[in-house]
């Protein structure tokens, strides 16, 4: 499966990949269109989010229509309509995209654990996309972050016993609430900081 430097995926005919013998199985076959029907759609996706920010620089989000987002990201208004609810779920998924790149890249586990790295990973992802963040401030669109950080946190709870989903559901309001006044402050602390104020906490109540 070829990507494009644009993020488009190409085609069996496009990439060559019919000339490869082991697509002549139904199953790769299938497999492969699955992947890239995915990668196309969440290419999409994203660039629907791409364009609400850059629209959200210039007028209030309520004043943005569909229309215009879907004309801005190139996109069909079906596409919208079809994966999404509203501007808010649209803003969700662009930062999702963002943590997925942050985190493969940087190896970062998931911040609802409470760990120091997960934490410190989590205010330095914070800090990689303030320019994002200083927006939906802006924007008062901050509880957009909040359901992001609950959407990770959903892939813990799943399967957890009663005491685990609390804890992670604990940590992972904690973590939007202390997120908020740090940026209400300015970041005016390291990510390291940060994570260690956490962790300074944590220890001291593991003392009591």
């Amino acid at each position: 499966m070829n990507i494009t430097e644009a993020g488009v995926v190409n085609s069996p005919s496009e990439s060559g990949t019919n000339d490869n013998p082991c697509f002549n199985d139904t199953q790769l076959k299938e497999t492969f269109l699955m992947r890239r029907t995915t990668a196309t759609t969440d290419y999409l996706k994203e660039c629907m989010g791409t364009a609400l920010l850059e629209l959200m620089k210039e007028k209030p989000i309520e004043k943005i229509s569909i229309e215009e987002m879907t004309a801005k990201a190139d996109v069909g208004r079906s596409t919208y309509f079809r994966y999404f609810k509203s501007k808010d779920e649209v803003l969700s998924f662009k930062i999702t995209c963002l943590w997925k790149r942050f985190s493969d890249e940087h190896g970062a586990t998931n911040f609802a654990t409470g760990s120091y790295d997960g934490i410190r990973l989590f205010f330095e992802f914070c800090l990689s996309t303030r320019p994002i963040c200083d927006l939906l401030y802006s924007a008062d669109c901050q509880y957009v972050i909040l359901n992001f950080y609950l959407q990770e946190a959903a892939s813990i709870v799943a399967n957890a016993d009663a005491k685990t989903h609390y804890f992670i559901q604990f940590i992972t309001y904690g973590l939007f609430g202390l997120m908020n006044a740090w940026v209400l402050r300015g970041y005016k602390e390291t990510p390291q900081e940060m994570a260690q104020i956490v962790c300074d906490w944590e220890a001291s109540s593991e003392e009591k």
